[in-house]
């Protein structure tokens, strides 16, 4: 593949990441009944509760770097690695308390392996769209030796990399870590280690920026609301703070489109700049 990712993801079917197949609840079903809440609850203190004792990674694609596989098998190890959220089907009873809250921009939900020096962006179904050089650990010859993965969302209208979670920076894996502490790092290392990731230049052909993460306090959601986004926004991912980072559909992970917010979350805040066509 080329290094022309805004050509060669316009080639594909939508990937973006309110795709309702990126979804275990479609929006129809949303408000059938208040079981569907009790069931939503159920199976997330089912998730944590398996945490506990499955700490060995479940992602192939992360196994696949960590071992240098050279098995004949003709597998993709990038394919379906992303985790995808559940339409939150109401308001959680500890939302205040164990909640993170995060926009998420319209775009083409992408899985980001920097290894060998060289930087590969992934669809969900493991479709390599490009290759190019990075500052993340791993992805340019500087630091070919190490490597990194990464869940973000490709926006066309800048050709910007948002990302949305850490599951692996310099080799060191942190998919078995709880949310709260893969924002703090990811946020901390964006900041700190990679401050020229957010510009585009020779060692890092498209820009990366960390989005924000905010505890879901109703004050927190305000102040988060009123502030202006660089992008369109196309929804809210929420994430349990005690949540590990697993491949494929969690009730840990939710989602909301903006004509939803205050209904599904008993809120009244000020969706004016976000209102969208029904």
């Amino acid at each position: 593949m080329g290094d022309n990712f805004e050509e060669l993801v316009s080639d594909l079917s939508s990937f973006s990441v309110s795709n309702e197949e990126n979804c275990a609840v479609s929006r129809i079903d949303l408000y059938k009944t208040k079981t569907s809440k009790q069931d939503q609850e159920t199976r997330r203190a089912k998730f944590l509760e398996r945490q506990k004792s499955d700490r060995q990674s479940s992602l192939s694609a992360l196994r696949n770097i960590e071992e240098e596989s050279q098995s004949p098998e003709k597998t993709n190890p990038y394919k379906n690695q992303l985790m995808l959220s559940e339409w939150l089907q109401d308001k959680p009873d500890d939302f205040e308390e164990n909640w993170l809250c995060k926009f998420v921009p319209v775009g083409h939900r992408t899985l980001i392996v920097a290894h060998k020096g060289r930087t590969e962006s992934y669809t969900k179904n493991g479709y390599r769209t490009a290759s190019f050089p990075s500052m993340l650990p791993g992805g340019s010859n500087a630091t070919r030796s190490s490597y990194s993965l990464l869940d973000a969302v490709w926006c066309d209208t800048n050709h910007t990399f948002y990302i949305l979670d850490l599951i692996c920076y310099r080799a060191h894996p942190v998919d078995n870590s709880e949310a709260e502490f893969r924002f703090y790092w990811g946020a901390t290392k964006f900041s700190e280690d990679l401050p020229g990731i957010s510009s585009e230049q020779r060692t890092n052909r498209y820009p990366m920026v960390w989005l924000p993460s905010v505890p879901c306090a109703k004050e927190n959601l305000m102040k988060m609301m009123a502030e202006k986004q660089e992008f369109e926004v196309d929804g809210f991912l929420f994430y349990h703070k005690m949540g590990h980072y697993a491949a494929g559909p969690t009730p840990l992970v939710g989602w909301l489109k903006p004509d939803l917010l205050n209904k599904v979350l008993d809120l009244d805040l000020d969706l004016t700049s976000y209102q969208m066509d029904s």
